[in-house]
């Protein structure tokens, strides 16, 4: 095999990656829509408890603990010509398009039933693809180049979720019984733009052959590492080894105790915001607006750190900042303009684990089994956010003082499973100097 060369290793095919990015876009900008917005509809409009509305918000994350599994194994078994994850990508797409706005028009009709009824179909649309959004952008990309390619992908899906950011500010009015219909309908756009520009340009099969060439210019055999997970198996390869298997629960538990964190924020803070910083209606989304903005300016450059020094210890760096923020935030008196800087740097770190937490467990997998190990990434992502909406709504009904001590505690033990983990970091520079002495 010829010499790997280190240049051609270090270049991300950037439009591909960026193009195969856009159905995350749709899907994760559906979030903050949902998380900031379906709250308020359910305890202003159906003057339903902070308890009960946190077990709503649930809904979806029981659906994923047992469907984002599902079909991340289902497309690992696909053949379709169009590739393994495409058909889910452009089928989930088209009927959370169609769901998405019902959920507005249930508010606007005073319904709960045919709200809840709503929300259910938009969750299982969803669910149906979520994962291979992720799942797409590693079957492309060379494993030393992952963290790379996923920092592209959450600067064009947090791109994304900005602007509906903004709109959230822009379209909902500080009055008693908002209208959210046009917010809504420009989210199932955004959803249905994403999946149509996909289609057009991506074609899944052919870049994932490309990906396979690059593999083996910086040495590394893809079908090497395949060869106890082949088509005959149905991707139902198990990781043998122990420590690797113990690295992968302790990446899972950083997972967990990440989306504990921040989930608890993302669907407490319109009212926390409102209780203690005086933001009514849609100015909360400020807040978001600014964490999202350090995530995005945080991501290529951790990414590029990440090749140099590790993803284990970026991640354990941005663990150890995404724990100290909130204590700021919980210890400040109210709210004054310098805590958008600690919101900033909470975003930087958010960013940072996200990046490295999700690659290092693909890293300890076969190419064949990404939809799988995805799948269980979202699972346990899933399960804490079944868990910290119900958890944190105590929280907010008995002392909603301590919703930013209660982050801070996820944090703690988001950093600790981090530094547990032995497997999954990976250096470009070392990937070729082990092939070049082998």
């Amino acid at each position: 095999m010829a010499k790997p060369d280190l240049k051609r290793a270090a270049k991300l095919d950037n439009r591909a990656v960026a193009l195969a990015s856009l159905p995350f876009m749709g899907m994760i900008s559906f979030w903050q829509v949902y998380d900031g917005i379906v709250p308020k509809m359910l305890t202003n409009t159906f003057g339903l408890s902070n308890s009960l509305t946190g077990a709503i918000m649930a809904i979806d994350n029981v659906f994923g603990l047992f469907l984002l599994p599902l079909f991340g194994i289902l497309s690992d078994r696909c053949t379709s010509r169009l590739g393994r994850r495409t058909p889910f990508i452009l089928g989930g797409s088209a009927v959370a398009v169609l769901s998405v706005p019902l959920i507005a028009i249930a508010n606007n009709m005073g319904s709960l039933p045919v709200l809840i009824c709503a929300i259910i179909l938009t969750l299982l649309a969803i669910c149906a693809y979520r994962t291979m959004t992720v799942a797409v952008v590693a079957d492309i990309t060379p494993r030393p180049l992952r963290t790379k390619a996923d920092s592209i992908e959450k600067i064009v899906g947090y791109a994304g979720t900005g602007l509906m950011l903004v709109a959230i500010s822009v379209m909902v009015p500080n009055v008693e019984r908002p209208d959210y219909l046009p917010l809504f309908v420009l989210q199932a756009v955004f959803i249905l733009v994403a999946a149509v520009a996909y289609a057009a340009f991506v074609r899944e099969p052919a870049l994932v052959a490309r990906m396979h060439e690059k593999s083996l210019a910086i040495g590394i055999d893809e079908d090497e590492i395949d060869h106890d997970d082949s088509p005959k198996a149905g991707g139902k390869e198990r990781v043998a080894d122990a420590g690797m298997r113990r690295s992968i629960a302790c990446l899972l538990a950083a997972t967990f105790f990440y989306y504990m964190s921040y989930n608890a924020m993302t669907t407490n803070i319109s009212r926390y915001a409102d209780l203690f910083f005086g933001m009514a209606g849609g100015s909360y989304a400020v807040i978001n607006i600014v964490t999202i903005v350090g995530a995005l300016a945080s991501y290529v450059p951790l990414a590029n750190l990440s090749l140099k020094i590790g993803r284990k210890k970026v991640a354990m760096g941005t663990a150890a900042i995404m724990a100290a923020c909130p204590v700021l935030i919980w210890l400040a008196p109210g709210f004054t303009p310098a805590l958008y800087h600690v919101f900033l740097l909470m975003g930087v770190a958010l960013g940072g684990v996200d990046l490295c937490v999700y690659t290092m467990i693909l890293e300890c997998c076969s190419s064949k089994s990404v939809g799988r190990y995805s799948g269980y990434y979202y699972t346990v992502s899933m399960a804490a956010q079944v868990v910290t909406p119900i958890l944190s709504g105590l929280v907010m009904d008995v002392a909603p003082t301590m919703l930013f001590a209660y982050i801070a505690a996820m944090g703690v033990l988001m950093l600790a499973s981090v530094a547990a983990a032995k497997h999954g970091d990976a250096i470009l520079i070392d990937v070729v100097a082990r092939r070049e002495a082998a």
